[in-house]
């Protein structure tokens, strides 16, 4: 059914748990420790993706500083991973975590690589705004609904996610404000106060 026949609709996001997911601010060099928790059961999460902005990242000089963590588990996981396991600043753990364990990762970290072919609203990557990390991920499909290129990088390829890199590196004051806005924007948006108050205003009405 296409939405374009339907007269009357309301399109609401799904709640993100902001006291769980609760804003914790940064430092500086949280910009340097990048985080990516996807599944690798589809090609859709665009893993691949993420493994040639590593790839690509390992020719600038400071690749060094830089620390990256993977979690997941799928039938992809392997294969995706096997390009960047031989890099001393990469962390992988092929296991799905529980809400705790990713309050803590968030705590850890200070940038989500979370590159989509194909996103509803992404859920995960709101969450990791909610707590404070800054997100690089694909300029397509529900995305820019939730992230704008003021306080998150919406990238159209491997190579602008390595810009973004790039950019934040040079720049720690920008990577601070960026991750503080990028809390507050996803809570106007998707906090359970802001949601509730849609769901029951479109069931009144």
């Amino acid at each position: 059914l296409s939405i374009n026949k339907i007269k009357k609709y309301s399109i609401i996001p799904n709640v993100i748990d902001d006291k769980t997911f609760e804003y914790k601010e940064k430092t500086e060099d949280k910009r340097l420790k990048i985080l990516s928790i996807r599944p690798y059961s589809s090609k859709k999460y665009a893993n691949d993706i993420s493994v040639k902005t590593v790839v690509e990242l390992s020719t600038k000089p400071y690749f060094n500083e830089l620390s990256f963590t993977f979690y997941g588990s799928g039938a992809l996981f392997e294969k995706t991973l096997k390009p960047i396991k031989k890099f001393h600043n990469v962390t992988i753990h092929e296991k799905f975590l529980s809400h705790k364990e990713i309050v803590e990762a968030h705590a850890e970290h200070g940038v989500m690589l979370i590159p989509t072919r194909q996103d509803a609203q992404g859920v995960s990557m709101c969450e990791a705004m909610s707590s404070g990390l800054l997100i690089l991920t694909s300029n397509n499909t529900a995305i820019p609904e939730f992230v704008e290129n003021s306080y998150g990088y919406l990238a159209n390829d491997y190579l602008e996610l390595v810009k973004a890199v790039d950019e934040l590196y040079y720049n720690p004051d920008k990577y601070l404000k960026m991750s503080e806005l990028g809390s507050i924007m996803i809570k106007k948006k998707c906090s359970p106060e802001i949601v509730i108050k849609k769901e029951i205003e479109l069931i009144n009405s």
